[in-house]
């Protein structure tokens, strides 16, 4: 990576500066920071769990996979696992990697990795963040995959999961 100032800064993400040069090219680069985040496809029988929360751009409801921002002292199977835990109240236990992918090469750095787990324990009673998540449901796999082609599911974490999960990017696929 080339090196970079920091032009701006919040508690959620920065905007870095760089300039690329190769003696032929020389081309600026501003790539907003957001860290990495991880969320998980949780997996029983033909169902898949999402969460329903708002969203600023749409000005509207998703349903979208659980997951988040990983801390900075957390592995992304780590934050994956807290982040469900957070959002549905599911306490995960074997996590294997489906995808890592970048929303841009660019100009994103938000490395997401998405998890699938198969064994976890609902914990229904604990008190997830209401505040954030409006609902959790289980939703047949193939409904979900519906509700991409129909654009009701427009997060790019949520469609990279739920197809790489339908397409069996995983040991047991």
């Amino acid at each position: 990576m080339q090196k970079s100032e920091t032009v701006y800064s919040c508690d959620f993400f920065r905007v870095l500066y760089s300039r690329f040069s190769n003696g032929s090219i020389s081309k600026p680069f501003y790539v907003v920071d957001f860290g990495p985040r991880a969320g998980l496809v949780l997996a029983r029988a033909s169902e898949v769990l999402l969460v329903k929360q708002f969203r600023y751009l749409p000005n509207d409801y998703s349903w979208e996979l659980p997951g988040g921002t990983v801390n900075p002292s957390e592995s992304s199977e780590d934050g994956a696992r807290r982040e469900c835990l957070e959002e549905t109240g599911v306490k995960c236990g074997v996590l294997e990697r489906l995808v890592v992918y970048y929303p841009g090469l660019d100009n994103v750095n938000n490395e997401t990795s998405v998890f699938l787990c198969k064994d976890f324990e609902e914990e229904w009673g604990v008190d997830f963040e209401r505040g954030e998540i409006s609902e959790v449901r289980w939703f047949h796999i193939d409904e979900a995959v519906r509700m991409i082609r129909s654009a009701q599911i427009l997060d790019a974490m949520t469609i990279m999961g739920l197809m790489s999960y339908k397409l069996g990017f995983y040991a047991g696929g």
